[in-house]
Order: C-alpha cells, then structure tokens, then sequence
C-alpha cells in the first residue's frame, strides 16, 4: 500500500511538473504592448473684465507739420490711451470668446504766449482718440494657463484736435453755460472725425494660480500687439461744418500695444 501511494504521488508530481513546464513555454509566446494615455485638452474657458493701457502711435506727421506751422511744438508718439476690456467665451465655438473694449488718450502741446492787441494769451492744442470695439479672438494653448490668441475686433472711434486758448492773468466770470459771444478771454476751435476701424492683432494671456494648483483661476494677464486701419468719415469743425481738403494722413491708423490684467474665471 504504501509503495502504491508513493508511486501515485510521484506520478503525480511529474505530470504537474509538465504542465508547468508547458505553460512557462506558452508564457513566451505572449506580447505585452504599453498602451499609452492621452490627456484630455481641456477647451478655453475665460469669463470676465479689466483695465488695459495702450501705447498708441498714429502716423502725425501731417498734423504736425501744421501745428509747426502755427508755432506749436510737435506731438510725440506713442499716445497713452486707457480703458477696459471683457471677455467671454461663446461655447458652442470651442476656444473662441467674444470681447468688448473701449480705450481713449490724448496728447498735449505745451502752452504757447501769443500777443494779441497788446494782451498775452496762452494757446495749446490737443489731440484725442477714443474708441469701442468688439472682437473674437481664438485661443492656442502654449502651456498650463498659458494661451496664444489671435483676433480681430472691428467699431468705431472719435479723433478730435482741439485748440484753446485763455488771456493771461484774467479771471472771467460766470455767464452761463457757453458763455457770452464777445467774451475775447476764453476761446475753443476743433476739429473732429467719427471713424470705424478695423484691428488685427495678437495676445499673449497668463492665468497665475494665485489660489493653488487645484482651484480656479481668478486672474489673466494680458499683453497685445495689434495694427487698427481706420476709415475716416468728414471732418467737422466745432461739430457742425464739414471742413475739406484735411490731409488723408491724419487719421487714427496705427500700432498699438496694450498691456492690462482681468479678473473672473479663467482656466
């Protein structure tokens, strides 16, 4: 009995060992491949509002070869401009968003002495620009809340050149709105334009992670850099006459670079 049982469990024992064996050696025959795993984009989301400063640099070669003329200092360039701008993303467009801006400057002669009829008067000019634009931009995603968006934005503005004068030395009184009409001590002259403008141009957006990692971004910073081609409409003097033969060269074309942050929810 006991020899049957011994050489039971040693036959078993081989057969086992063969089996093994033969599984080792399918073992071999199996390939394993690494599947890899893509991270989901994640769409542009950004919803929200801020202040942007803009350096702007119309072409016043035309309007400074006339205010020379008269005996002004020349404009410089750039022209600081300020304002504000929001943002919201359209949804059913992935990655494009909708914005509204709205941007106005000036820039100033110093005070000019002239003598009229034996009374000094101090004259300046200056020149404004403000405009409203919407535009749609589309976002590149560089790196984590860091974007690349192209755009355009198309509205309108106003560029108006004003000259003022006021006699030295005077204090007038007060007459009512508008004053009196041979008041000699106080005088305004403009010129202005209603145009509509195009800008093509590109932002670079950051959103830091000012609560942590894990929460909502709350803040973006934005710089830009884009061209505006304006379409000039009649020049009006004071408001009300149409003024011709004004140089097509002042208009409110131009580089501009814009610099400013928005707050709201970005990712």
């Amino acid at each position: 009995m006991r020899i049957k049982l011994v050489l039971m469990s040693l036959a078993m024992f081989l057969v086992s060992s063969f089996l093994l064996q033969a599984q080792d050696d399918r073992l071999d025959e199996l390939t394993f491949e690494e599947t890899v795993i893509q991270e989901e984009k994640v769409p542009y989301f950004g919803v929200g509002g801020g202040f942007m400063i803009s350096l702007f640099s119309p072409n016043l070669s035309d309007v400074n070869s006339q205010i020379a003329s008269a005996g002004f200092s020349e404009f410089s360039t750039p022209i600081t401009m300020n304002g504000a701008m929001g943002v919201a993303t359209i949804g059913i467009i992935p990655n494009v968003r909708i914005s509204i801006t709205n941007l106005g400057g000036s820039v100033a002669t110093p005070d000019k002495t002239f003598n009229v009829n034996n009374k000094d008067y101090n004259r300046s000019v200056t020149l404004s620009n403000a405009f409203t634009g919407f535009g749609f931009d589309y976002a590149f995603s560089l790196a984590k809340s860091l974007y690349l968006l192209p755009g355009i934005s198309g509205g309108w503005g106003t560029m108006e050149i004003v000259t003022s004068q006021y006699a030295q030395g005077v204090n007038t009184l007060n007459n009512g709105i508008g004053g009196t009409p041979d008041d000699p001590n106080v005088f305004n002259h403009s010129l202005s334009n209603d145009y509509f403008m195009i800008n093509p141009g590109l932002s670079v957006e950051f959103a830091p992670a000012l609560l942590g990692n894990d929460k909502p971004r709350i803040v973006t910073v934005r710089a830009h850099a884009g061209y505006a081609i304006s379409f000039m409409g009649d020049w009006e003097e004071n408001g009300k006459t149409i003024v011709n033969n004004v140089p097509s060269g002042i208009n409110a074309s131009g580089l501009a670079f814009q610099i400013g942050f928005m707050i709201g929810l970005f990712n």
